[in-house]
């Protein structure tokens, strides 16, 4: 396929609901090798005490959330922020407990897992959705990101796929970084988990293309916004198949000097 004919995460074709139910509702192998990854990473990050605060902003791509039913037990003040308007609905209809949103327990009961404590998956579902306190429609082509929305800059900032999967170039990766960098106080810290090398992914039939990103490029774009690496794992993919080509998942946690 030619790349002018693959489809883009703005495309009105993105269907998150499609993405999660292929990804990590029913595929046991990705569950396996990537979400339960991102889960366990993100819980050594928050219960070591090296990253803390009140207030965490999730820009992350689709409806992934897994990561928040760690993230939960840490901050009681988040904000997605969000570019797809179709992620949005999804999102919310997710929050609601509408009828057709998508199924969560398994990552709920994962993240209990974790914690090796005896709360049920549904409290700790109710728990995320209770730390979640907004969703804000996020425009990067802008200047002002949030529009005329009123915020305060958070402690953290975590992002799973969005930079990769929504930039269509290098210049646009490292404007979303500089504002990145913007919707947090100094001090504060990044944590990005980036599928190094991606260049595709399916939904479907369907395929979307990404930006191929390496761990060079991914240094150097931190250090050039202002960030300090505190830590950069990799994790080998384990699983290969069709639907998707990355091959590291990488673990970056950085924080904003000024």
């Amino acid at each position: 396929m030619d790349n002018a004919e693959l489809k883009h995460y703005h495309d009105e074709e993105f269907d998150p609901s499609g993405f999660y139910k292929q990804y990590i509702g029913s595929n046991k192998e990705f569950v396996d090798d990537t979400v339960e990854d991102i889960m366990e990473s993100t819980y050594q990050i928050f219960s070591s005490g090296s990253v803390k605060g009140d207030t965490l902003i999730d820009a992350s791509f689709g409806i992934i959330t897994f990561h928040l039913f760690v993230a939960a037990d840490y901050f009681k003040n988040i904000t997605l922020i969000e570019s797809s308007d179709s992620t949005i609905e999804a999102t919310k209809k997710w929050l609601n407990k509408h009828g057709d949103s998508v199924e969560k327990s398994h990552i709920a009961a994962y993240a209990c897992s974790l914690k090796k404590k005896s709360t049920g998956w549904k409290e700790q579902e109710e728990i995320t959705k209770n730390a979640i306190k907004q969703i804000l429609k996020l425009d990067f082509t802008s200047e002002i990101p949030l529009g005329s929305v009123v915020y305060s800059q958070a402690d953290c900032l975590i992002s799973i796929g969005y930079l990769e999967i929504s930039c269509p170039d290098q210049i646009s990766y490292l404007k979303i970084l500089n504002q990145f960098s913007s919707l947090l106080r100094t001090g504060g810290h990044l944590i990005l988990f980036i599928f190094l090398n991606i260049s595709y992914y399916m939904i479907g039939e369907l395929k979307f293309s990404a930006l191929k990103c390496d761990e060079e490029f991914v240094r150097k774009s931190l250090t050039d916004t202002g960030f300090t690496i505190k830590s950069f794992d990799k994790i080998k993919r384990k699983v290969v198949c069709p639907l998707t080509d990355w091959d590291y998942l990488g673990c970056v946690v950085a924080c904003k000097e000024n």
